[in-house]
């Protein structure tokens, strides 16, 4: 079902440990990112990228670059959210290929005034896969300026929401495994 937000997908991180772009790396026949839009797609035609890299134009979308740099994803959720024209935004990771729309169904059934609803496991939060309201970026931004880039300690100042994956994880053990190096590739 479309709503009405935009689809955000962070595409910024340096992949440092990958030794070149995750997002545009080749993953069982498509590119990383495509995962990220494909799953955003199922809920809304309006999606951004928020990326540096000039290569994420050619997906066809809009591209947002951080106006705060090097701060990582608290400096592409701030640009993005900056540019976003909704309230609420579905933010998803570009490493998250085994995402899946059941997650954000759950998701969106929370949405009331908090700041975000953010996924939670024992393991701790998933901040790169949720849903934020736009006045989050104003957070982002202080945040930025201050230096402070860790989403798990930042995060607790805010009225966020947390949806609990134990059930989800149940039947898909790699919802939030990521992938950041050549060896996750290959697992």
């Amino acid at each position: 079902m479309k709503r009405e937000l935009t689809g955000i997908i962070l595409a910024g991180g340096k992949s440092s440990r990958m030794g070149q772009d995750k997002g545009l790396m080749d993953f069982i026949g498509k590119r990383m990112v495509q995962y990220s839009i494909d799953i955003i797609a199922r809920f809304t035609d309006c999606i951004i990228i928020s990326s540096n890299n000039s290569e994420y134009k050619n997906f066809g979308f809009p591209l947002i670059t951080d106006m705060y740099k090097d701060c990582g994803p608290v400096g592409g959720l701030h640009a993005a959210l900056s540019a976003s024209e909704t309230d609420w935004n579905l933010v998803l990771a570009c490493d998250l290929p085994f995402m899946n729309a059941e997650l954000f169904n759950s998701l969106f059934s929370l949405i009331d005034q908090q700041d975000a609803i953010l996924p939670i496991h024992q393991n701790g939060i998933e901040p790169l896969a949720g849903i934020y309201h736009k006045r989050m970026s104003s957070f982002f931004a202080g945040k930025a300026e201050k230096k402070e880039f860790k989403l798990h300690t930042i995060l607790k100042e805010r009225d966020i929401e947390y949806f609990d994956t134990s059930g989800l994880l149940e039947r898909y053990p790699k919802l939030f495994a990521n992938i950041n190096t050549l060896w996750d590739i290959r697992k």
